[in-house]
């Protein structure tokens, strides 16, 4: 189990007023993600895409939490999907482009495809994103804000779905609950997405 020097009292509900601060975070956490890098053609915060989907689509139809400054995740409730208004949809290609190119375009694309196909047909809650600012990590963050939204999918009496996008984090989900699916069909060559998912009511 990790430990945290954060008590529970610390880790509230984010509002549409913390969008800000989710995506500085979540820019921060995901600099070097392999999946992203790949997507996007170098490393780098893509702070403007998390504020985007933040504003658009988790915030406003879903959940997240946050603590201080320090660590935030996203979710989507079961039943909700993540659709996109037309104009966040072009400002975030506009941004990938400005960011890599044609090519960028198409591996977004391509990873968003896979993504969507990938998702378990049965409802489930959905951990879009998790992160940790570096200062923060190891301080057990990370499984105390995923518990958060673990508990509202266990009230619910459904399972919860992520793609993890590095394996460093995969212990960290095993030891939540989340069980390997199988790795999703990105192109040859890119770094592997693996889809996780955690049963009702699993052992923390």
């Amino acid at each position: 189990m990790d430990k945290s020097t954060y008590p529970l009292s610390d880790i509230r509900s984010a509002a549409m007023s913390d969008a800000d601060a989710v995506a500085d975070i979540l820019g921060e956490a995901f600099r070097n993600d392999p999946v992203m890098t790949w997507m996007y053609g170098k490393a780098g915060s893509q702070r403007g895409t998390f504020l985007e989907l933040a504003k658009s689509v988790y915030l406003r139809h879903g959940f997240g939490h946050i603590v201080d400054d320090s660590a935030t995740a996203l979710w989507l409730p079961a039943g909700v999907e993540e659709k996109l208004p037309l104009m966040v949809e072009l400002r975030l290609l506009m941004s990938i482009f400005r960011s890599g190119g044609l090519g960028a375009l198409q591996r977004g694309q391509t990873t968003e495809t896979v993504m969507k196909a990938s998702h378990p047909e049965a409802p489930h809650y959905y951990l879009f994103a998790v992160g940790v600012r570096e200062k923060m990590k190891g301080k057990g963050l990370g499984g105390r804000i995923i518990r958060e939204g673990l508990r509202r999918a266990d009230e619910a009496g459904a399972p919860a779905y992520l793609e993890n996008s590095n394996p460093k984090n995969t212990p960290l989900y095993e030891r939540l609950g989340f069980k390997a699916i199988a790795p999703l069909g990105l192109p040859a060559g890119a770094p592997q997405l693996l889809g996780m998912m955690r049963p009702v009511g699993t052992s923390q």
